[in-house]
C-alpha cells in the first residue's frame, strides 16, 4: 500500500510539477485537462465547477473560456487525451490464440490504472456522468473495442481456440469489476484481479472450428417474440379543473405520478444535464408550485423516479426464478422477467439504466443495484457440476457486468423491444461459465424450444408501469 500511495503521490507531484513549470506540457489547454483528470478523478465530476478547474490548473476562468466552450468540453477532451494514451499503452491486438493476444495488454491495463487510478476513474466512471458528446465519446470507444475484439475472436486459427462469447459482454463483464474497483478507490487490488478475469474469459472457451453459437441467429428468438411497434406511454388523467370533490391525497399521487413520468421522459429526451424542473412541470401539466410541494429539485425527482419500482422489479425476478425446477430454467425465466419488464417501459428503463449516470453517485449506485443483485441468482451455478471445480468467484460479477453491457447499450441506442430475443444469447452468458459452452447451448436450445411464440407478456406492463407511482 506504501508503495502503491506514493507512486499516486509521485504522479501528482509530476502534474503540479508540469502546471507549475509548464516544462512537459507547457500549453494552458493541456494544464487545464491535466487539473480536470485529477479533480474529477478525486471528487467526482458533477461537484466540479469551472473555477475549480481554472484554480487548479493555474490559470483564470476567462483563460478556460479561451480554451473550451464549458466543461463539458473539458472533460471530452480529457477523455479523449486519456483513451489515446491507455490504447497506445495496451497496443494493438496481434491475430491468434486469443490468451496470447489479450493477457499482456490487459495486464497493462490493469497496471495503469493502478499507477493513475485518477484517470482510470475519469475513462471508466466519470465519464459516463458527462453530457451527450462525452457519453457519445464513451460508445464510439467501446464500439471501436467491440469490432477490434470480434475481429480477434473470429480470426482464431482453425486448429486453435477462441471465446464463444459476444465481445460487448466480454468487454462489458472487465468494466463493470474495474469500474468497481476504481469507484470504491481499490484500485490496488486491480492487478491481483488479472488471472481472474482472464480465467473467467477463458469459461467460454471453445475450438475455433466450432464456431461462435453466441453471435448466430441461434442465439436470438424469432421476431414474433418482439412487440411490433413501441408501446405507447401511459397517458396518466389530468385532474379537472376547479372544484373536483377528489380527496387530498388523491389529488397528491397523481400529481406525483405525472411528475415522475415527466422526468424520464424529458431525461430521456435532452438528457439528465440539459433538463430544467421547469421543462418537466410543463411535461408533467402541473403548476411549479405543485413540483416542489413533491421535491426539491430535479434530482430529487430523479431518484424518486429511479427508486419506485426498484423493489418491485427484485421481488418479480425472485418469483420468476423460484417458479422453475432446474437451475438453467430458472435462469431463463429470470431474464425473461428482466427483458419483458425493461421492453414494456422503454422510458423508464432508460432513466434507471442509461441516464443514471448523469444524475450524480447516488442514482449510478441505485442504477447498478439490478445488476448487484442479479449475481444471486447465479450462485447455485456453482452446485451445477459438483464434480468439476467451479469457475473464480469473480465469474457472477463477470457474468452481470456483460449482461448488463448488452441491456445498456440496446435501452441506450432505443432499441428496447429487441431485447426479449436476446433471450437465448444472455441466458447462455450466464450459464456457459459453470455448465461449460456445449451443455449451456443445449439447455438453451431446449429452452428456446418450450418458449411461446408472441408479443411481450402483458404482465409484464402490468407489474413495472411507467409511471411509477
Amino acid at each position: 500500500m506504501a508503495t502503491q500511495g506514493g507512486k499516486r503521490g509521485a504522479l501528482r507531484r509530476e502534474r503540479t510539477v508540469r502546471r507549475t513549470l509548464a516544462v512537459a506540457r507547457p500549453s494552458q489547454r493541456e494544464r487545464l485537462i491535466d487539473a480536470v483528470v485529477e479533480l474529477a478523478g478525486q471528487q467526482g465530476y458533477q461537484n466540479l465547477s469551472i473555477a475549480q478547474i481554472s484554480a487548479h490548473a493555474g490559470v483564470s476562468s476567462a483563460t478556460f473560456y479561451d480554451q473550451f466552450s464549458d466543461r463539458e468540453e473539458c472533460l471530452l477532451a480529457a477523455y479523449h487525451d486519456l483513451s489515446r494514451r491507455t490504447l497506445a499503452s495496451m497496443g494493438s491486438l496481434p491475430e491468434g490464440e486469443w490468451a496470447g493476444a489479450v493477457a499482456p495488454a490487459f495486464s497493462e491495463l490493469l497496471r495503469g490504472l493502478q499507477q493513475d487510478p485518477d484517470a482510470g476513474r475519469v475513462m471508466f466512471v466519470e465519464a459516463l456522468a458527462g453530457g451527450p458528446s462525452v457519453r457519445a465519446a464513451v460508445r464510439g470507444l467501446l464500439d471501436g473495442m467491440e469490432g477490434n475484439a470480434e475481429t480477434l475472436l473470429d480470426s482464431a486459427p482453425e486448429q486453435g481456440v477462441t471465446l464463444d462469447i459476444p465481445a460487448r459482454a466480454l468487454i462489458g463483464g472487465v468494466r463493470h469489476v474495474v469500474a468497481r474497483h476504481l469507484r470504491t478507490h481499490n484500485e490496488d487490488r486491480l492487478p491481483s484481479l488479472g488471472e481472474d478475469l482472464l480465467a473467467s474469459m477463458a469459461c467460454y472457451a471453445v475450438p475455433a472450428a466450432a464456431g461462435r453459437w453466441s453471435v448466430g441467429p441461434g442465439a436470438l428468438l424469432g421476431p414474433s417474440v418482439a412487440a411490433s411497434e413501441p408501446p405507447a406511454p401511459p397517458q396518466l388523467a389530468r385532474l379537472p379543473r376547479g372544484r373536483h370533490g377528489l380527496p387530498p391525497g388523491a389529488v397528491l399521487r397523481n400529481q406525483r405520478a405525472r411528475i415522475l413520468q415527466a422526468t424520464a421522459q424529458v431525461t430521456m429526451e435532452k438528457g439528465y444535464a440539459s433538463t430544467t424542473v421547469a421543462e418537466i412541470v410543463a411535461e408533467a401539466g402541473v403548476a411549479k408550485e405543485a413540483f416542489y410541494r413533491h421535491f426539491s429539485d430535479k434530482e430529487e425527482a430523479f431518484l424518486a423516479a429511479q427508486e419506485a419500482p426498484g423493489q418491485q422489479i427484485l421481488d418479480a425476478l425472485t418469483r420468476a426464478y423460484f417458479s422453475a425446477e432446474q437451475w438453467p430454467e430458472r435462469v431463463w425465466r429470470a431474464l425473461r422477467t428482466l427483458l419483458a419488464a425493461i421492453a414494456a417501459n422503454p422510458v423508464m428503463s432508460h432513466l434507471r439504466l442509461v441516464e443514471c449516470y448523469a444524475a450524480g453517485a447516488m442514482a449510478a449506485q441505485r442504477g447498478e443495484e439490478i445488476t448487484r443483485s442479479f449475481t444471486l441468482f447465479l450462485e447455485e451455478g456453482y452446485r451445477a457440476r459438483p464434480e468439476v471445480p467451479g469457475p473464480p468467484r469473480i465469474v457472477p460479477q463477470t457474468i452481470a457486468g456483460g449482461i448488463f453491457e448488452i441491456v445498456q447499450h440496446e435501452v441506450a441506442e432505443r432499441r428496447t423491444l429487441e431485447l426479449p430475443r436476446r433471450l437465448p444469447q444472455l441466458t447462455y452468458i450466464a450459464l456457459a461459465p459453470f455448465l461449460g459452452p456445449a451443455e449451456a447451448i443445449a439447455s438453451v436450445r431446449s429452452l428456446s424450444a418450450a418458449e411461446p411464440a408472441g408479443a411481450i407478456p402483458g404482465e409484464a406492463r402490468d407489474q413495472f408501469p411507467e409511471q411509477a407511482a
